[in-house]
């Protein structure tokens, strides 16, 4: 569900030429649409028009015509925001921009709520297998659903591929709002747009209805699949004659030969800079010395006049210290190399005027991008493999010794939290005009992503819920995986990535 947004874009854009602003346009246009639509549906239910639901419960239909309707309107005048900017800007004058645009609109729905909700569902109940539902602390009104899951994520396989399944519907559902909304800027007809909002409506109400009677849930995609097929004839319809033959690109195989080329002219700069270098310096400096720094601190204390007492206080350094001071130093310098690193990557050479000279090759701008990104990601991954064999060697010496597989897991989701901030990075240096400028818009970005761990419900997918999984990895303690953490922090990624993307194809170098 991550995965098949970008890869549709990417397969679309290689058949039209269409830019990657468009499928941004309509991520906002999604996300921007759920912050008045949330808070609507929240206010409806507090004055009872939306009710419970239920297959017994009173005024289900009435409900689900509300929930139905609620969503079509909003999202479509979302769309239409969009549009109204878009074509005052005449940045959205052929039919396959609106498809790039309803995939960007699908497309961060897929990732952000149902693949991150997906992930999180599965880490749970894969926690809660053999144990008792009441003593696990679920509420007893719950429990019955818990339970049905449960019975289903063990004993049916093939339904991990229903979610899948359902997005596939819904991303082309999504295409065909968009389509029809474009319409009606384009064709100067609000019928166009009464249209989209009465189909959205239509299947959002028979989803929330039909769904509380129909237990077989391929059974439920096949119906949602019978209300979209008259969307699907009229998406093909209105797409027959609009590709330009005379559009050509390069054959895809070119295009990753040559983002390989580039990755590894990225290296041999990260080595001649000596990057590679400090890198590694760093990590392995406090992969070995995290647990010395756990082990003798107390005893430190000690040789500081007026401090004697103060060491009494600290208990016996265990196993748990060594990881505990092994993440905090690991996370405190990591983030500092991240932003100092990669603040310079696009701005320095925008800034130096080599970025013009290299993409007047046959380089595309995503390989000149994302080829930053990779090697950056290798090079932080050399330096995280070379801290966890220091720490694995000194805590086996001082303390019981990690887990080495948990460990090395945790090592894996540190690794991925830094990701983020690399990510960020590049993207306000890809906005900055200067490195300056850059270092100033990564910083930001990071710390309002670092700020974002303490809201609630959306704290624990931050990346603060990924070093709360990795600081339980390589001891022998119980685990609370969080897979929603994972995957929130890989569409983060995703999303910057494109982003970054997006605003380069647009720069004038």
């Amino acid at each position: 569900m991550i995965l098949l947004p970008v890869t549709a874009a990417v397969v679309w854009r290689r058949r039209y030429p269409v830019r990657w602003a468009l499928f941004g346009v309509g991520m906002l246009t999604f996300v921007g649409s759920q912050v008045y639509h949330l808070p609507f549906n929240n206010w409806l239910t507090d004055l009872g028009v939306i009710g419970p639901i239920g297959p017994d419960a009173p005024r289900l239909l009435a409900t689900s015509l509300v929930l139905g309707f609620s969503a079509g309107l909003s999202e479509s005048i979302a769309r239409a925001v969009g549009y109204w900017l878009l074509f005052r800007w005449r940045k959205a004058e052929k039919w396959a921009d609106s498809v790039m645009v309803g995939l960007g609109h699908g497309g961060i729905e897929a990732m952000l709520l149902v693949g991150v909700n997906t992930a999180a569902a599965v880490t749970s109940l894969w926690a809660l297998q053999g144990q008792d539902l009441a003593a696990a602390g679920i509420p007893a009104e719950q429990i019955p659903l818990v339970a049905q899951q449960m019975e289903r994520f063990l004993g049916a396989p093939h339904l991990a591929f229903v979610p899948l399944a359902e997005r596939l519907l819904a991303m082309t559902f999504h295409v065909l709002g968009s389509v029809l909304v474009w319409q009606a800027f384009k064709r100067r007809n609000p019928l166009y747009f009464v249209t989209a909002v009465l189909y959205h409506a239509a299947f959002d109400t028979t989803a929330v209805y039909a769904s509380q009677f129909i237990s077989n849930p391929w059974l439920l995609e096949g119906l949602f699949a019978l209300i979209l097929l008259p969307g699907v004839v009229y998406l093909w319809r209105s797409g027959v004659g609009q590709r330009d033959e005379s559009y050509r690109v390069r054959p895809l195989r070119d295009e990753v030969a040559l983002f390989g080329t580039a990755v590894h002219k990225e290296l041999v700069q990260q080595w001649r800079t000596k990057r590679v270098i400090v890198v590694g310096a760093v990590f392995l400096l406090f992969g070995l010395g995290s647990p010395l720094l756990a082990k003798f601190t107390p005893q430190m204390l000690t040789m500081v006049e007026g401090a004697e007492q103060f060491a009494d206080l600290i208990p016996t350094p265990t196993t748990a210290d060594s990881l505990a001071q092994y993440i905090k130093n690991l996370t405190q310098f990591g983030f500092m190399m991240a932003i100092l690193l990669g603040m310079g990557a696009v701005a320095g050479e925008k800034e130096r005027g080599t970025a013009a000279l290299i993409l007047s090759k046959p380089l595309p701008r995503w390989a000149f991008l994302l080829s930053k990104f990779t090697a950056q990601a290798l090079v932080f991954l050399g330096g995280f493999v070379l801290a966890a064999l220091g720490a694995l060697y000194y805590t086996g010496i001082l303390f019981e010794p990690f887990q080495t597989g948990p460990f090395l897991l945790g090592n894996g989701l540190l690794w991925l939290w830094l990701l983020l901030f690399t990510a960020v990075t590049l993207l306000g240096s890809t906005i900055g005009n200067s490195t300056g400028a850059a270092a100033g818009i990564g910083l930001v970005g990071a710390v309002l992503l670092l700020l974002a761990g303490s809201l609630p419900y959306v704290g624990p997918l931050m990346p603060s819920g990924l070093l709360a999984w990795a600081s339980q990895l390589g001891l022998d303690v119980a685990i609370q995986a969080n897979g929603g953490a994972v995957a929130a922090a890989v569409v983060l990624i995703v999303v910057m990535l494109v982003t970054a993307v997006a605003l380069f194809e647009t720069q004038e170098l």
